[in-house]
């Protein structure tokens, strides 16, 4: 039986290879485990007729989580730019995100510096 490594002469990855991409950290932004918890329930009013008491999910905002969010994002937005150096709308675009990204960040750090040290974990 042949695997579809020899037919496409590629090398299987190991999850050394995976995890040893340290410029970008896969438990960052929406992707991580320790995040603050992102919802939570509010209770409706009961069912006259049966009782039922029915929740509703409210997403929870979070200062922390964007700032997670935003890093994620330039980070993946500068990675995609590399991948294509010839395309100038790109670069510009992690540019600007980048950009975006102090910008919050500086915003972060002076005016909530409690949710700033958050970031820090």
């Amino acid at each position: 039986m042949v695997s579809l490594t020899e037919i496409y002469k590629i090398k299987e990855s190991t999850l050394n290879e995976l995890k040893g991409d340290s410029s970008r950290n896969p438990a960052r932004g929406n992707k991580g485990k320790d995040r603050e918890r992102d919802y939570y329930f509010v209770d409706e009013p009961a069912d006259p007729e049966t009782g039922g008491i029915k929740s509703r999910v409210v997403k929870k905002i979070s200062l922390t989580n964007m700032y997670n969010d935003l890093e994620a994002e330039a980070m993946d937005m500068r990675k995609i730019s590399e991948e294509y150096p010839e395309d100038i709308v790109l670069y510009n675009i992690s540019e600007e995100l980048q950009e975006v990204f102090n910008i919050f960040r500086s915003h972060l750090r002076k005016n909530y510096p409690e949710d700033y040290k958050k970031t820090k974990k």
